[in-house]
């Protein structure tokens, strides 16, 4: 069933995630095809005019180069930062804008952009292939990337909603949960660092009003099988860490899942003293709550 439910979320979600990156990725190329003349010239000025184009530019060259490997290229550690740039342009990207302008010349894709050496082949349908080719290659990673993040939202989110429909509030403290107390009975609080031997962040945190113990829930989703054993391992490393704490003690972890996860996983979770509930079936919280 939850192999299942996670197979149906994926396909469901990807499209609609797919389709979007597919739309941004297209005004920016349409923004990078203007400002370099098709390509033709790729400057320091073209750059600087709408840093955005730099994405573009990663996905134009063969092969496509990630955002933090682009960046080291020049010194940096990620250009990420410079094709969200909004407002005034950051003197460092002043700075490489030629070396980019260069790189890019040089490592282009001149078979996607065949107008490049054949004039001929400058007509709509070409141009427009090697649009949809380059936007598409950034679009399935984009989507990729969103899902993972959405997907983790979305778990988290229904768990929230869960917890909120048996009456509890969110939590006014703010930093490191240090003592069982620091939350109190009957609230919550999501993305919040807890102090063991080491400090570690909960997805979810929340004071049972029944036990009046800490309650520490990981949420993880699983897509691919071998990814499993990964996840589980990160769980059961934080519930060993927390629990060596005597002032969070008496606490509960539990892992809320869903997805591929296999029986080994499951029986490891269960040896470190766990809690599973299965994302499809959060009922398993009022157990709990």
């Amino acid at each position: 069933m939850s192999r299942k439910h996670e197979m149906e979320t994926y396909l469901g979600a990807m499209k609609a995630l797919y389709d979007n990156a597919i739309a941004q990725n297209c005004e920016i190329y349409d923004f990078a095809f203007t400002l370099t003349q098709g390509f033709s010239a790729i400057t320091a000025d073209s750059i600087l005019a709408e840093p955005r184009i730099i994405k573009i530019l990663r996905y134009a060259i063969a092969p496509s180069i990630s955002q933090m490997k682009f960046g080291q290229m020049f010194g940096i550690s990620s250009v990420g930062v410079f094709e969200d740039a909004k407002g005034r342009l950051p003197a460092e990207l002043r700075r490489i804008a030629p070396q980019i302008a260069a790189f890019a010349t040089k490592h282009l894709d001149r078979a996607r952009f065949g107008w490049l050496d054949d004039k001929s082949l400058s007509i709509p349908v070409a141009r427009e292939y090697a649009r949809q080719w380059t936007c598409s290659i950034a679009a399935d990673q984009n989507a990729q990337t969103s899902f993972r993040h959405w997907r983790k939202e979305l778990q988290e989110q229904a768990i929230l909603q869960f917890i909120i429909s048996r009456g509890y509030v969110k939590s006014g403290f703010s930093g490191v949960v240090s003592n069982a107390t620091d939350i109190a009975i009957g609230e919550y609080r999501q993305e919040t660092r807890v102090r063991g031997r080491t400090t570690q962040k909960a997805d979810v945190v929340f004071r049972s009003k029944k036990t009046k113990r800490l309650i520490l829930i990981e949420a993880k989703a699983v897509g691919v099988e071998l990814d499993a054993t990964k996840r589980a391992k990160e769980c059961c490393d934080k519930a060993n860490d927390w629990r060596s704490s005597d002032s969070l003690s008496p606490l509960e972890v539990i892992c809320v899942i869903g997805g591929f996860f296999t029986e080994t996983n499951l029986k490891n979770l269960v040896a470190s003293g766990i809690h599973i509930v299965w994302e499809h079936r959060l009922s398993m919280l009022k157990e709990y709550t």
